[in-house]
């Protein structure tokens, strides 16, 4: 009897792109009938090659950004990818972009401000402001000055001499990027707009809310993965695609790397270690505590609970470039149990004010004392030589005080969740430092740390947040 043919499937291609906080990054991922995927093709552009007018400061990581700069970045991207790749035969487009980076738009979607980044902690007063508004919700995560609620309320407040011909629009990063691709406007998804006052239980914006941001129109809330339309003729156009590509809503960066791991049973956790630190893990039901900067977005079925420090990489490029980090990494050979025992003598941060797992806007850093002398890597005598160890015992202080934040954020998650930990996986640019990862296998491998069961070190499928946001497209 004939073996019939391998009936073969049908595959669609989708281009995942994540604006982080470093640069872009896009992913080409073809994913058959029975949701398996491949990765094509990836590129990737960073903030440091753009010429520094393009920025609000000479710093990318600023507490504030032209939103200029998100287009140029994602116009060179696209280009990119074109020289590798024919975009045409992209069937889909979904993006994450970083986590409360706001600003104003007109009606028509021109910026009017500047964006307020992520680590944007001036808005103290508008944070009691909005602990005093009338029907205030302490459960809300749009309270304190790094939340999106309060930077919209601080934009509103400094940028009055503006004269608004009509009520500005609110636009999240991935908002703006939307925007210039499909032209929708004043619509977001549920996972960028918590932070504004969006209620996932309810699946509406609390009357408070209204009230408090009136006159401007709150934008309508999708679930990621929603097509928000079809790409305009320009872009099309522009960049080669398919008038019939279909874009569609996104989510924040963290969520697209953990995405990205392969977790997905409840107690599955992801750390993801970039500029900033994030925890994230899966749980039947939401929980929300301001004390300790907890917050729940929805995904399905199910709720990622955690949170995002103000601690994490940056903490290390403040103090170092990466070819210092990479050789001090390096260098830190044969270190003993006793060596990188964690304690929490250190909680290292850039400067004052923390989100999770403390939330605190005037939280101080506890930093080790750095040495007087600058870093020198190649000592030529006994002098030296003790200049480099002074520098190699700082720079494992600054990892062991991030192992700290990371320890002290799973206690804090299961006190108040009663979850175990039942899978690990790390994400990120972290995950490149193998002093960091060191240090953390020795102090989460210690029946003493936890209690509850020690959770299973993962290796994630993927470290890409590009890739991992196009999970979000169901079909």
């Amino acid at each position: 009897m004939p073996v019939a043919p391998l009936q073969k499937t049908a595959s669609t291609f989708i281009l995942g792109i994540d604006m982080g906080t470093s640069g872009i990054r896009g992913a080409i991922v073809e994913k058959d009938d029975l949701l398996n995927d491949k990765i094509w093709h990836t590129e990737s552009v960073s903030f440091s090659t753009l010429a520094t007018s393009h920025l609000t400061s000479s710093n990318y990581n600023t507490a504030s950004q032209s939103p200029k700069t998100w287009i140029t970045l994602l116009d060179i991207l696209l280009k990119k990818l074109s020289q590798s790749f024919d975009l045409i035969k992209i069937n889909h487009l979904i993006m994450d972009a970083t986590s409360s980076t706001v600003l104003l738009c007109s009606p028509q979607g021109n910026a009017l401000t500047d964006a307020l980044m992520y680590n944007h902690q001036q808005a103290t007063q508008e944070a009691k402001q909005i602990q005093n508004a009338k029907g205030f919700d302490a459960k809300t995560t749009a309270q304190g000055a790094s939340s999106t609620l309060a930077k919209v309320l601080f934009l509103l407040k400094n940028n009055l001499k503006n004269n608004f011909s009509s009520p500005p629009i609110i636009c999240h990063q991935i908002d703006f990027l939307n925007h210039y691709l499909c032209d929708c406007l004043n619509i977001t998804d549920e996972n960028n707009a918590l932070k504004l006052g969006y209620n996932s239980n309810t699946q509406q914006w609390p009357n408070w809310i209204t009230q408090l941001l009136t006159p401007l129109t709150l934008p309508k809330v999708v679930a990621p993965g929603t097509v928000l339309g079809n790409i305009t003729t320009q872009r099309a156009s522009q960049y080669g695609f398919s008038p019939t590509l279909k874009i569609h809503a996104g989510t924040t960066d963290s969520i697209a790397g953990f995405l990205a791991s392969g977790a997905s049973q409840v107690g599955d956790t992801v750390i993801s270690l970039g500029s900033t630190l994030a925890i994230k893990m899966i749980t039947p039901s939401p929980l929300f505590n301001t004390q300790y900067g907890i917050y729940s977005h929805k995904l399905k079925n199910n709720w990622l609970v955690g949170g995002a420090s103000n601690s994490g990489g940056a903490v290390l490029l403040n103090a170092y470039t990466l070819p210092e980090i990479e050789h001090l990494m390096n260098s830190l050979n044969d270190l003993t149990q006793n060596d990188l025992k964690v304690s929490n003598q250190y909680y290292p941060l850039n400067s004052m004010g923390e989100r999770f797992p403390i939330s605190d806007p005037f939280f101080k850093p506890k930093m080790p004392p750095k040495p007087k002398q600058e870093l020198i890597l190649n000592p030529t005598s006994l002098t030296d030589r003790a200049i480099l160890n002074a520098h190699q015992t700082y720079f494992l202080n600054l990892i062991k005080g991030l192992v700290y934040i990371e320890d002290l954020a799973y206690k804090k998650l299961f006190q108040k969740t009663q979850q175990a930990i039942n899978n690990l996986y790390c994400v990120g640019g972290g995950d490149k430092n193998l002093l960091w990862q060191q240090c953390r296998t020795a102090h989460f491998s210690n029946a003493k740390t936890f209690d509850f069961p020690l959770p299973t070190l993962k290796q994630a499928h993927s470290l890409d947040a590009a890739y991992g946001v196009t999970k979000l497209i169901n079909f």
